[in-house]
């Protein structure tokens, strides 16, 4: 039983884990002030609220003409530039090669697809003007979960535990079968066989 009840207690902490979660990241430049028309490295740093580093993230960047209107706002004009998965080339820290597009303003999205049928999306304001980009601050906000999600999250929390709780029953019966049959043969071991005297 307190095997049953560790392993649904450790089930339990990794959906909790695996939940969406407000992200803090921060994009730079390398060389910067990035050089329009060749090849640079765009750098981001992802933390979450405890400021530890967020491993593992699935993240893409898009890079379209103009202002964003507000950070959360889905772009609709066709990105000028799309990344694959950004490389993890130290804990929380993500990269990948650019062309650096000829001076202007421009939106950049971040786009977290780590969690699946859910993506979290920052547009921040870049301004290629000869001058360095420094660290460009944004929030990756948590996102909802979808219905698969959902559904797995269920199947972890509910139908692991139970069949846990199943095995670990079925596993108790036995061995309590097996035990019976133990003590009676004990039982007879210690009555010693019957001699008729004549």
């Amino acid at each position: 039983m307190r095997r049953a009840l560790t392993l649904t207690l450790v089930l339990a902490a990794s959906v909790t884990l695996a939940h969406p979660m407000l992200v803090i990241g921060e994009v730079r430049f390398d060389p910067d002030p990035p050089i329009p028309g060749e090849t640079g490295a765009a750098v981001l740093t992802l933390l979450d609220t405890s400021l530890t580093e967020v491993e593992d993230a699935v993240v893409f960047l898009e890079l379209r003409r103009g202002s964003p209107a507000t950070e959360g706002d889905e772009p609709r004009s066709e990105p000028l530039l799309t990344t694959d998965r950004l490389e993890e080339t130290s804990p929380g820290v993500y990269e990948t090669t650019i062309e650096v597009p000829e001076p202007g303003s421009y939106t950049l999205s971040i786009r977290d697809r780590t969690y699946r049928q859910e993506e979290a999306i920052a547009n921040v304001e870049l301004i290629f003007d000869g001058d360095p980009v420094d660290f460009v601050p944004f929030v990756l906000p948590p996102t909802a979960t979808g219905p698969a999600s959902l559904g797995s999250w269920l199947i972890w929390l509910v139908g692991v535990p139970l069949l846990a709780g199943v095995v670990v029953t079925v596993l108790v019966l036995r061995s309590g079968r097996g035990g019976e049959g133990t003590n009676e043969d004990v039982t007879g071991a210690a009555d010693g066989p019957t001699t008729e005297e004549g």
